[in-house]
């Protein structure tokens, strides 16, 4: 058994090195943990711009920030390193919660073997591999994720440190990601149902570590401004359900899930249900189903966790559109994805050599489109021939299947189209790209920050990193208080955190003085006519602020006239 955790282990970081990528995108965190560094605090640019939350994860800032000062690696290095300890974590704590199935007497000669298919296809399963780099916070929030449920659906009796443990996972995934909140919320349910039986103040001792939430809420507003991070304002502009469909159905076509899908429909309806049940035996052996109510407790428990995941993955599915990176918001399905087939099997009392080969065909079904697609896109290595990377399958596979990777390349032209699941080689080569047209952080470093330089550009991850002391203007609005709240056109295409558009004026307001040289390789500052103060820097914020929150309730106004005169007409 060590053996082939340890296997699995060497193929994931196999993977990981095949796949490593760090995405422009990711240096917009390291941006924030220089101006730490720097004694600026976790802002985007220096004082007397106002201080933006333009990462999604504290958590993860706040880790690479202590990486730096106690060891000197800096986050490009320390980002990728990190998630791949997340990753083997995932491996072994899925693992851990494989063995603790209680297996029946038939299929203890199997065990094995259905756990080597379950690390196969754990460790090939692209998704999973692509976000063991990066360098986001994916690895991390996704280990969170096993563990709150590893925790959670332990179903021996509740003890006050387990309790504990589930409240401070569930503290860090609100740290890790904003839709952490939704675990908390959950974890408050948790407790409520465990908890009663703990006797004295050990239940709420047990919560403790929940007053995170409201503390770094506290602070969001009011060192931010705002309730919510920067990034949702400019990614989510609105509901985008035909675009999360397709980018589910692009998701399901790619990994064979219509597999599990039809197994579960053949197993039947009754022994689907009885399958999410089956956590309770499956997660601990020792629960004591002499006490009804302890039995009744746990399939609470087991029905609120998964209707957490249901609930996360409906909103990203169907209110925010799936999202930019491919199937990032998925990655923390696939251990639990593989952990449920097993039960669902296991529950339906298959033998144990049918059970091994619904294993095995799924992993098999998995590896076709993704890693076709992945040596394909390996051809593609300059930033035009990798800008909206689509690569048709269907021109490639045999003529038998070939409609069903036609039917996958359709979903993914029209996703891609609109900037959503963007494959992993084009992240690849245009943080590549972008490294070329500016220059080193050695370099960077030298330029002064007197006179407060102003950069304005779209890509700005590579740029925040090498140029610590410009000030830059995000114009695509993830770091702009401004931008992330101005409305967008209407009319134009839709696209996945590409829609914001500074209003006219707004950037000009700032005098940009730095710009790219011609063919790339460094940038030029330009003396302004007329220096920049701190003073106008600040009444450019707050008179463009000022503006942007009316333009927004405007609009906010006009969409409740329009529904309240459709209702009217519908009443007569």
């Amino acid at each position: 058994m060590s053996l082939l955790l340890a296997g699995a282990g060497l193929l994931l970081v196999a993977g990981w090195k095949l796949t490593w990528f760090l995405t422009d995108d990711a240096f917009i965190a390291f941006r924030y943990v220089s101006n730490s560094i720097l004694g600026h605090g976790y802002v985007w640019n220096a004082p007397p711009f106002r201080p933006v939350e333009g990462y999604t994860s504290f958590l993860w800032v706040a880790l690479l920030d202590g990486i730096w000062r106690t060891t000197g690696v800096q986050p490009p290095v320390a980002a990728n390193i990190v998630s791949l300890l997340c990753a083997l974590g995932s491996l072994g704590l899925g693992t851990a919660m494989f063995l603790r199935l209680s297996w029946r007497p038939a299929l203890g000669r199997w065990r094995l073997v259905l756990l080597a298919l379950f690390l196969l296809g754990v460790t090939t399963h692209r998704t999973f591999v692509t976000w063991s780099s990066s360098g986001f916070e994916t690895a991390l929030f996704d280990l969170l994720v096993l563990g709150w449920l590893a925790v959670c659906l332990d179903g021996r009796r509740p003890r006050a440190s387990r309790l504990l443990l589930v409240s401070g996972l569930a503290a860090c995934l609100y740290l890790a990601r904003p839709e952490g909140l939704l675990f908390a919320a959950a974890t408050l349910g948790v407790l409520g149902l465990r908890g009663w039986r703990l006797r004295g103040p050990r239940p709420f001792a047990a919560g403790a570590p929940l007053l995170v939430v409201p503390l770094h809420l506290g602070w969001r507003v009011s060192f931010y401004g705002a309730w919510l991070p920067n990034t949702y304002h400019a990614k989510v502009v609105g509901a985008w359900p035909e675009s999360g469909i397709r980018y589910l159905l692009s998701f399901v076509l790619e990994y064979a899930l219509w597999f599990p899908l039809l197994v579960l429909l053949v197993l039947g309806l009754r022994q689907a249900r009885q399958s999410a049940v089956a956590v309770v035996e499956g997660t601990a052996a020792t629960i004591d189903a002499r006490d009804p109510h302890e039995v009744t407790t746990q399939r609470a428990v087991v029905g609120l966790c998964l209707a957490t995941l249901l609930a996360h993955f409906l909103y990203y599915t169907f209110v925010v559109g799936g999202d930019h990176f491919e199937y990032r918001v998925y990655s923390h399905l696939v251990v639990p994805g593989y952990l449920g087939l097993v039960w669902l099997a296991h529950r339906s009392r298959l033998r144990g050599s049918v059970l091994a080969a619904l294993l095995a065909t799924q992993v098999a079904l998995a590896l076709p489109v993704p890693w076709s697609h992945w040596v394909l896109s390996q051809e593609r290595r300059t930033r035009a021939e990798t800008r909206r990377l689509l690569v048709e399958l269907a021109p490639h596979w045999p003529r038998p299947v070939r409609w069903y990777a036609a039917t996958f390349d359709g979903l993914q032209a029209w996703l891609i189209e609109h900037w959503v699941c963007v494959r992993h080689q084009e992240h690849k080569v245009n943080q590549a790209y972008l490294a070329s047209l500016f220059p080193s952080r050695a370099e960077g470093e030298r330029l002064p920050a007197d006179g407060f330089p102003v950069l304005a550009f779209q890509a700005v991850g590579v740029a925040s990193w090498t140029l610590p002391q410009v000030n830059i203007l995000d114009l695509l609005g993830l770091n702009d208080y401004v931008i992330a709240r101005t409305p967008v056109d209407p009319l134009a295409l839709r696209g996945m955190a590409h829609e914001r558009r500074a209003p006219p004026g707004y950037v000009d307001c700032f005098a940009p003085n730095v710009f790219l040289k011609p063919g790339g390789g460094g940038v030029r500052l330009v003396e302004r006519q007329e220096p920049l103060t701190a003073e106008r820097i600040e009444a450019c914020e707050r008179d463009w602020a000022a503006r942007a929150v009316f333009r927004r309730r405007r609009k906010r106004g006009r969409a409740r006239g329009r529904t309240a005169h459709r209702c009217a007409r519908r009443s007569r």
